[in-house]
């Protein structure tokens, strides 16, 4: 039984629509739908990607889960992003040519706010997101057949303040 439906996610006073599906037919029609909208246009796309946690730290598993939240040549951000796009690399042969981490952007954009900032951090203090992750949702099986509402809900936030945040300090 295949997984394939839409779901709105309200926060910070906004909704945000996100498609949770495992079929790669609907990815595929979607990323063409975006591609037409938005080819033209210089995009930034919030970038982040979940895996259920491994038992020996040194190893990770397959990541599971990708997010991509789009807005108007594709910029994508998020902290670090350059270890999330090498781990998509490797796992599943797709590349961003373009890309910018979103923690490197804030420091240069506003010098000595900043040493580490994880998002959370940099949702709040850059654009006023108020972002909750809690323990359990974050460490979560991501390898999970169906993902539950809080996993779908933490998905789609982490993308959508990468998406804001990256909008402000690399545009």
């Amino acid at each position: 039984m295949s997984t394939n439906f839409k779901q709105y996610v309200h926060f910070s006073g906004k909704t945000i629509e996100t498609t949770v599906t495992d079929k790669a037919s609907i990815i595929d029609q979607w990323v063409s739908q975006i591609l037409n909208i938005y080819a033209a246009n210089p995009t930034v796309v919030g970038l982040d990607i979940e895996w259920k946690p491994h038992p020996n730290s040194l190893m990770s598993n397959k990541s599971a889960t990708l997010q991509l939240c789009i807005d108007n040549n594709f910029t994508f951000v998020g902290i670090e992003v350059e270890d999330d796009i090498e781990k998509i690399r490797n796992e599943y042969g797709l590349s961003c040519r373009k890309r910018a981490d979103i923690r490197e952007a804030a420091k240069v954009h506003f010098p000595g706010n900043f040493s580490m900032p994880g998002l959370k951090d940099l949702a709040r203090d850059v654009v006023g997101l108020d972002m909750k992750k809690p323990l359990h949702v974050t460490r979560s099986d991501w390898d999970a057949r169906l993902l539950n509402v809080d996993q779908i809900e933490y998905a789609c936030i982490d993308a959508f303040a990468s998406y804001m945040v990256g909008k402000f300090v690399v545009v």
